[in-house]
């Protein structure tokens, strides 16, 4: 009879501890530098021959108040799917996650030390209005 409340206050415990530990690995958000200067340099070559003929900075600056909380993989993800629109997925992972990086240099968002991955924790970093 005494097992089970001592049980109870255990696994409450236990609950409270993992909860606590899982609130505290906060979401990064884009103002955070998760991308790197290398990464803007080669998105914006790419950014000039594959994506500028269609699209404006301002374009994509009034889009991303859009994605406004949204994890910044569900962008990649829609950038990786349509664009760029007369050749569909024709560019590599590693240029359209640099033209991502790009994109949000220009709209005011810091640079980092780390690379910016699809792979790695980009479902982690929320897009905030620029």
């Amino acid at each position: 009879m005494f097992e089970t409340p001592k049980f109870a206050v255990s696994l409450v415990f236990f609950t409270t501890i993992t909860l606590s530990s899982s609130s505290m690995a906060q979401s990064k958000t884009v103002e955070d530098g998760v991308f790197t200067q290398t990464q803007v340099t080669s998105g914006q070559k790419v950014y000039e021959a594959s994506c500028e003929n269609c699209h404006t900075m301002k374009e994509y600056g009034d889009m991303l108040k859009s994605w406004q909380d949204t994890p910044l993989i569900d962008f990649w993800y829609n950038i990786l799917g349509n664009m760029p629109g007369d050749n569909l997925g024709s560019l590599m992972d590693t240029e359209y996650t640099d033209v991502i990086a790009y994109i949000l240099s220009q709209n005011g968002f810091p640079t980092g030390d780390v690379a910016l991955d699809p792979n790695n924790g980009m479902d982690q970093i929320n897009i905030v209005s620029p």
